[in-house]
């Protein structure tokens, strides 16, 4: 994965060229060539390094057939900026827009497109960004974090075969391979569901998911996955998961046997080079369409090894962490010492290799399937989706003292070097609300209900029983004519919200806001009538969330303002917000809706 290339001298601003074309790529190393969507000829795109304050200034040209916008996902910035099509026009091929904006919050963050974005994130429009501030350098100083570092950008897609070779299964049953799907899971367990492979390739689908009359796609073709807005009876709804699982753009090499009991790796091992006994740390991201990815890291014995999250979303955190079983009063469904990223998620995560590895010993990072669909439990604790790795790190270097060391509750923003904990919101006194819409002089579509309701209606993903699809406007509209919906919530600038997110479907659903970062404050079950606390969060900033079903997620946000960077005057943060889910087919299909900022009182 490649870094951007800076065209500016300045220390404190990236200026770059951002270009997104098809080309072919070749993602496994050895000759299976896609033909991918890509920023600067890669996917993913080039990786934004940047320090909290840095000016950032992309140039980017559209030379894809089809109209497209670049959102910087969890970036603070002026809405003019944020890239979807709420706030620009979508930019047609050939034509060329600048993004300009300033990163404000430290974190791990990504890019991807905004213009119908299913199709596009499948193919493989997607970036990170790193953004640091002076704890990670002092806490890497003093040894309390690794100074290796890996970026590892997760994401999957499907390659369509000859036409008439393409499989009638996503995830055909494997004896090798025991872990993984099975017909004694049941006919509804999600490989031969509408739509496999075959459906996808030999019937392929517009942009908006309706059938085309083109015939089959070719061979390296990666297929469009909407389903119709007018899915449901008529039309299955579903989105399966793709059948290659990437990292930075490239399938790990493959590994017999299982996390439990790994075995030999595959010739031409794509690893990372350790010692034993160091540390390293990894920021992960979650590119994709669908997918859970549910790590767990094992030794050459399968023994399970630790991962310790450190950060995420808003920076580094204020403790170590210690992610995974049942905490408080809440069974999260993955076992302590794994890690999980929802779709659009990202974490800091940090890993102790074994002081008693040996040289040659290779560590395997895993993902394993996680129930998101459905409330049943999967016989043997797996699921139905096959488990592969992600990442290998050979040891090639006997341990060294000092041996790197990390324990759950070790201080970060709070250690005494740094001195810099997290802002809590959490317990502070709530005298802002939503605006009732029709209140205004003007009166606007909307509600002013603080509990926002995630549903099912009519077989598609809703919010607050209304599809707000026309929220991403058309692909070559006047974005300033794309009307509210009944669903959109109006605010002041400057205001504290708490905001409620029922989901009350039967699947989880990652809940992302624009423009604002939140804190989650507790998570409610909700059985019948009866709601019970089971988690109280941490001081953390995010701006995506997971919300398993029939639970309560009880957030707050704080309306900053920020310059428009253009002039420097104040009212950046005015403007249309969108609040959807980010499994991208939800969206695409209704889950979505808007926060509308106004001016302050």
């Amino acid at each position: 994965m490649s870094t951007a290339e800076d065209l500016d001298p300045s220390p404190d601003v990236l200026e770059f060229e951002l270009v997104a074309e098809k080309l072919p790529v070749d993602l496994t190393g050895n000759g299976l060539v896609a033909n991918a969507y890509t920023f600067n000829g890669g996917t993913p795109g080039p990786e934004l390094r940047l320090q909290v304050g840095d000016t950032v200034i992309a140039h980017f040209t559209n030379r894809l057939d089809e109209p497209m916008t670049v959102h910087w996902h969890g970036i603070e910035l002026d809405n003019p900026n944020d890239g979807t099509t709420i706030t620009q026009d979508p930019v047609m091929t050939g034509e060329t827009f600048t993004y300009k904006f300033r990163v404000t919050r430290p974190g791990v963050f990504w890019y991807h497109s905004h213009s119908m974005p299913t199709n596009k994130e499948f193919k493989g429009l997607f970036g990170p960004i790193i953004v640091t501030d002076r704890a990670d350098g002092e806490l890497t100083e003093l040894g309390v974090l690794p100074l290796q570092t890996h970026t590892l950008l997760l994401s999957d897609t499907t390659v369509c075969k000859e036409p008439g070779k393409n499989d009638f299964a996503t995830f055909p049953e494997d004896p090798q391979i025991p872990w993984a799907f099975s017909d004694q899971y049941g006919p509804f367990a999600g490989h031969f569901a509408y739509p496999t492979p075959k459906d996808l390739c030999e019937t392929p689908r517009d942009n908006h998911g309706n059938l085309l009359e083109s015939g089959p796609l070719a061979a390296g073709e990666i297929p469009n996955v909407m389903p119709p807005g007018n899915c449901g009876p008529q039309f299955d709804c579903r989105v399966n998961e793709g059948q290659l699982v990437l990292t930075n753009g490239q399938r790990a090499t493959p590994r017999a046997g299982s996390p439990d009991a790994p075995g030999a790796v595959e010739d031409g091992i794509d690893h990372i080079s350790v010692r034993a006994g160091q540390g390293v740390r990894l920021q992960i991201l979650n590119a994709s369409v669908a997918r859970y990815f549910r790590l767990r890291l094992t030794d050459q014995r399968g023994q399970k090894i630790p991962l310790y999250r450190v950060g995420g979303e808003g920076g580094l955190l204020n403790h170590v962490r210690l992610e995974g079983g049942v905490q408080q009063g809440l069974d999260f469904k993955f076992d302590q010492g794994e890690i999980l990223l929802s779709n659009a998620t990202r974490k800091d995560v940090v890993l102790q290799v074994p002081e008693d590895a040996g040289i040659g010993d290779v560590l395997t990072l895993w993902t394993l399937d996680f129930r998101h669909y459905g409330t049943q439990e999967y016989p043997n604790g797996y699921g139905n989706l096959p488990t592969v790795p992600v990442a290998h790190f050979r040891i090639v270097e006997n341990a060294t003292s000092p041996v790197f060391a990390i324990e759950a509750g070790d201080p970060l923003r709070v250690h005494p070097a740094i001195d810099d904990p997290i802002e809590d919101i959490r317990s502070q006194e709530i005298k802002d609300h939503l605006l009732d819409p029709y209140g205004f002089d003007e009166p606007q579509p909307g509600i002013s209900d603080e509990t926002v309701s995630l549903a099912i209606v009519g077989m598609r993903e809703s919010m607050d029983g209304i599809h707000g699809i026309q929220l991403e406007g058309t692909e070559a509209g006047d974005f300033r004519a794309v009307p509210h919906v009944y669903s959109s919530r109006w605010a002041r600038l400057g205001d504290l919200l708490e905001l409620r997110i029922h989901n009350r479907t039967q699947m989880h659903h990652p809940m992302h806001l624009h423009g604002f970062s939140f804190q989650p404050v507790r998570l409610i079950e909700r059985r019948d009538a009866e709601e019970t606390v089971v988690f109280e969060y941490p001081p953390e900033f995010m701006d995506t969330v997971d919300v398993p079903p029939n639970h309560i997620l009880v957030m707050r946000v704080r309306l900053e303002d920020r310059p428009y960077i253009e002039t420097g005057e104040p009212g950046g943060g005015t403007g249309r917000w969108l609040f959807h889910c980010h499994v991208f087919n939800h969206a695409g299909l209704g889950m979505i809706t808007e926060l509308v900022v106004i001016e302050p009182r």
